[in-house]
């Protein structure tokens, strides 16, 4: 794939059922918005071009691929397991375990023993066995948020209910966010994992000294705002910047135009 000239409007091609789709955006060196950031070019890593295309192809092919459950609860639970510290395999292990024993009745994580037993056991991930980090504090946040998850009216707007999840035990915006983002399909918050910060911050959309753990409204507005400009759903935005950023990070040489690859796709072929 050749490069646009700096001044020229960008084209980004996709296909699907055999039908080539397109998604023009401005030139390379054209601003994003009112701020002094540029658009830059669409198959370079880390521009606000490069989100915008991988967005779109990203919706094409799996608009709601980051759902987890299919409930609330089941967010809930996959959402608390995972996370911080925890591998995204080892929660994603943990979470189909309990979601297998409860089978529809969360009654039963409301009793933390039973909890810690479930989390204490070995998991099995790629036939080998692995065991869940933080089984104890994950335990006692389970139970404690599903012994208070019935007074929740679930049928809140997004960020009230989002904002209502944060009480619960163990619970700050951010996971509360991704739990409303994944269940509502949400456009309404953002989920500022250190992945998605790291993106903003390379672009310049945070101011210096902003903080997650005291400014996360403050940074979510900023994110919101960067999504709206460049044409963009903040929930696939959210979870294009994670998997894309989490691939970067385990690359240990990265060259400034990456080829296509499954998991940073830059031509995509949608069925």
């Amino acid at each position: 794939m050749h490069s646009p000239s700096l001044s020229t409007d960008q084209i980004v091609y996709a296909l699907k059922e055999e039908k080539f789709l397109e998604l023009r955006l401005p030139s390379a060196s054209t601003g994003v918005g009112n701020s002094d950031l540029r658009w830059g070019i669409h198959d370079h890593p880390k521009t606000p071009a490069y989100w915008a295309a991988q967005s779109w192809m990203w919706g094409l092919e799996a608009p709601r691929h980051y759902k987890l459950g299919k409930s609330l609860e089941e967010e809930l639970i996959a959402c608390l397991l995972g996370g911080y510290g925890i591998p995204a395999e080892v929660g994603i292990a943990a979470y189909e375990r309990i979601r297998s024993e409860c089978n529809g009745c969360y009654e039963v994580l409301a009793n933390e023993d039973r909890v810690l037993e479930l989390l204490s056991t070995p998991l099995e991930i790629r036939g080998r066995e692995v065991r869940y980090r933080f089984a104890r504090q994950k335990a006692h946040f389970l139970a404690a948020s599903f012994q208070a998850l019935p007074k929740i009216d679930q049928h809140l707007p997004d960020r009230p209910l989002r904002d209502r999840i944060t009480t619960l035990k163990g619970i700050g915006p951010k996971t509360a966010s991704w739990v409303v983002r994944n269940w509502r399909d949400s456009d309404q918050v953002a989920i500022l994992d250190i992945h998605i910060i790291r993106a903003c911050e390379h672009m310049g959309l945070f101011e210096p000294g902003w903080k997650v753990e005291r400014h996360y409204l403050a940074m979510e507005e900023a994110f919101l705002a960067f999504a709206k400009v460049i044409g963009a759903r903040p929930s696939l935005l959210d979870s294009v910047m994670w998997n894309v950023m989490r691939e970067l990070a385990r690359q240990p040489v990265i060259d400034r135009r990456l080829e296509p690859t499954a998991d940073l796709p830059l031509f995509a072929s949608v069925n």
